[in-house]
């Protein structure tokens, strides 16, 4: 308590001293007409600030009228009244609080005036302290002699600090990101600062950088707070205790988030107050420092071509070290932001500036060779060799040359494709790839009509541009007719040859040595579902022939239909039956008198309605038909490679086989087992589907 009393004693003895020595606080170094306000360090409470009229003597005499408007800060001065004015007359005050500011009129009494060169009264002020207060004179301040003649004044400002502050209100300094929550502790201390029983707090803060989310209670309990257009008002009062300050503790936190980009201050306010005992104590207030760290984002352009280090936070004035290392079939080419490149070196080094940095990491593909070989080099052509950057789509192409076919591409001794158009990822490395081509070999069968009535000599296998020779050689009382394929004539010559570019099923006819002999190579084509062209070969010079057709099986004495004296090779049926097997026979007429025998039967079957006999891909062979044993299809180069399902289906509509081949051209298909009859072959990939109708004998 004696403390205490002393602490009081020593701020009325410094009032004390600024009323008594306010004339010495300031020097006035002119001889113009001047009113001052005078400096003075006091400690926060009541005081009488002077106001000095200087030099209104002479012809700047006869006062008669004076206005001063002053300017205050509402925060650090109250306003109570003038006092000890030294001019007689009308005085009158006024203090606008919304308008910070004190207004004095004086007015001399009728006919009178004055001269005055010193003090011309004294500001009854309330002065709450922490912060320097300032007294501003304002526009419209005016001193008028008798004759209502403005006089030229110089209005010199005041200025108000306190005495040696008793105790310090601080806050921290805290590092924080964005986003991040955050605890601004205000903290007292002070040997002034005892017995603390009531705080008045303004403190500032930047809307733009903070949200403010309410207060955490320490040592003080019960504080209130006010949040207007970013400054805090915090109010604390205790009638019946109080708290002790005098080492260091926080009274409260205030809790924020952090939502700028920049750092920011929580600032004490100029009103913020500290009562100790109830008594105004001289603070000083410090403020409180919210330090970002900023962030460095790098972005890889692209995202896969390399990895990169330094991206986080960091906070101003730190050295930031970036690093990009490419991945394989990539380089590294420049540091960019905001599209200025900042560095060409991969490991980069800047100071933190107070701003969020965006870099890029900006990455090339490397450019690799392509080479292309043919092999056998005459085999075909190769296109799409270069230089291709890592990661380019690249497709190369292999044309076979006439009478090879391609095989694969090889890389080394791996097979990459079967397929003459292959597209591929380039890698990080060279590549060289290998086409594969190979001389085509072509499979030709000559066999006779009839075993019986001789020999066909010459199938095998063939490679391209090879000539085949096929002879027929007759068995005695046989002779040699004709060589056919798929019922059409090639050559009468029982020596064949010919050039080899394709799979040949040819057939060596025999016919018996006699004065009127049969036709020979009976055939159809033509098929739909209700017709079919039939077509046999004379073996003589025959001109004129008979044909009988029927169903299969028909009896040929008593059934089936005769047609006489055709005198074409031919002849087209009408208004067949569709999927209906028949049989047809054919024999000469040589005179009158003699014919030949019949020859046949040939067995066909009408189409189903709706199986479409034009096939759906380019060159579809199925051959031999009729077939014994094996069955042969060739797909053709259109749909080579791909997924083929075959089906053989009886006319009865059951599957009798079923299977899929990948990546042929050719495939067999053995029928060794299925029992002789008409059936019908159906080919389909993907996208197309073709039927065709096959005899096996």
């Amino acid at each position: 308590m004696i403390r205490k009393y002393i602490f009081v004693l020593t701020a009325l003895m410094f009032a004390i001293q600024s009323y008594a020595g306010a004339s010495d606080t300031k020097v006035d170094v002119t001889d113009d007409p001047t009113i001052l306000i005078h400096d003075t360090v006091v400690a926060p409470g009541e005081l009488l600030l002077q106001i000095d009229a200087l030099h209104f003597t002479g012809d700047n005499g006869n006062i008669s009228a004076i206005t001063l408007k002053i300017e205050i800060d509402t925060n650090l001065i109250e306003f109570i009244n003038i006092q000890n004015m030294t001019l007689m007359g009308s005085w009158l005050a006024n203090y606008n609080e919304q308008q910070n500011e004190i207004s004095i009129i004086y007015t001399a009494f009728s006919g009178s005036s004055f001269d005055i060169d010193g003090k011309l009264l004294d500001l009854h002020l309330n002065y709450f302290g922490g912060f320097p207060a300032a007294l501003h004179f304002k526009s419209g301040c005016e001193v008028s002699n008798i004759n209502l003649q403005s006089i030229d004044v110089v209005y010199e400002d005041g200025l108000i600090t306190q005495i040696t502050p008793e105790g310090v209100v601080t806050q921290d300094s805290l590092l924080v990101n964005w986003g991040e929550n955050f605890a601004m502790p205000v903290v007292a201390e002070g040997a002034g600062y005892d017995s603390i029983n009531q705080i008045y707090f303004r403190v500032g803060y930047d809307t733009l950088q903070l949200q403010f989310q309410g207060i955490a209670e320490s040592v003080l309990t019960g504080v209130s707070v006010l949040d207007e257009e970013g400054v805090l008002t915090f109010t604390w009062e205790d009638g019946s205790g109080y708290k002790d300050f005098t080492s260091p503790d926080t009274m409260f936190y205030m809790n924020f988030m952090f939502v700028g980009d920049t750092n920011t201050t929580t600032d004490l306010l100029p009103g913020s107050k500290v009562f100790n005992n109830g008594i105004l104590v001289a603070s000083e207030f410090e403020d409180g420092k919210v330090e970002v760290q900023f962030l460095v984002d790098i972005i890889r352009d692209p995202d896969t071509g390399g990895i990169t280090t330094g991206n986080g936070y960091y906070f101003e004035g730190d050295a930031v070290t970036v690093v990009a290392t490419p991945n394989d079939g990539f380089y590294f080419e420049s540091w960019v932001e905001n599209g200025v490149v900042v560095s060409t070196d991969s490991l980069y080094t800047f100071i933190k500036q107070p701003v969020n940095d965006t870099l890029t990491a900006n990455f090339e593909p490397k450019i690799y060779s392509l080479t292309l070989t043919a092999v056998p080099p005459e085999g075909g052509d190769v296109f799409g060799a270069g230089d291709y950057v890592y990661g380019e789509d690249v497709s190369v192409t292999a044309v076979p040359s006439e009478g090879y076919e391609f095989i694969c591409w090889l890389n080394g001794s791996d097979t990459v494709s079967y397929n003459p158009v292959y597209t591929f990822t380039m890698p990080a490395e060279d590549v060289s790839l290998t086409a594969k081509f190979q001389i085509m070999t072509f499979s030709i069968t000559a066999i006779p009509n009839n075993p019986a009535y001789g020999t066909a000599t010459g199938s095998g296998i063939y490679t391209y541009g090879d000539t085949a020779t096929v002879i027929a050689t007759p068995f005695d009382d046989y002779k040699f007719v004709v060589w056919t394929e798929f019922g059409q004539p090639v050559s009468y010559d029982p020596h064949y040859s010919f050039f080899v570019d394709s799979d040949r099923d040819l057939f060596a006819n025999f016919q018996y040595i006699a004065f009127c002999s049969s036709p020979v190579g009976l055939y159809v084509d033509s098929i739909s579902d209700s017709t079919a062209m039939l077509h046999w070969i004379p073996s003589g010079e025959e001109s004129e022939w008979d044909l009988i057709w029927g169903e299969y099986g028909f009896d040929t004495l008593n059934g089936g239909n005769l047609v006489e004296g055709l005198t074409e090779n031919r002849y087209f049926l009408i208004n067949l039956d569709p999927g209906t097997v028949y049989d047809f026979y054919v024999r000469a007429i040589c005179t009158a008198e003699e014919h030949s025998v019949w020859a046949g039967p040939y067995t066909f079957t009408t189409w189903y309605v709706g199986v479409n006999e034009e096939p759906a891909f380019d060159k579809f062979v199925v051959y031999p038909n009729p077939a014994a044993n094996v069955l042969v299809i060739d797909v053709g180069e259109e749909i080579s490679g791909q997924r083929i399902k075959y089906r053989i289906i009886s006319l009865s509509g059951v599957v009798e086989q079923e299977q899929e081949y990948i990546g042929k051209r050719l495939f067999d298909v053995n029928v060794t087992n299925l029992p002789r009859g008409t059936y019908i072959l159906q080919i389909s990939n993907e996208e197309k589907s073709v039927s065709k109708v096959f005899i096996k004998k």
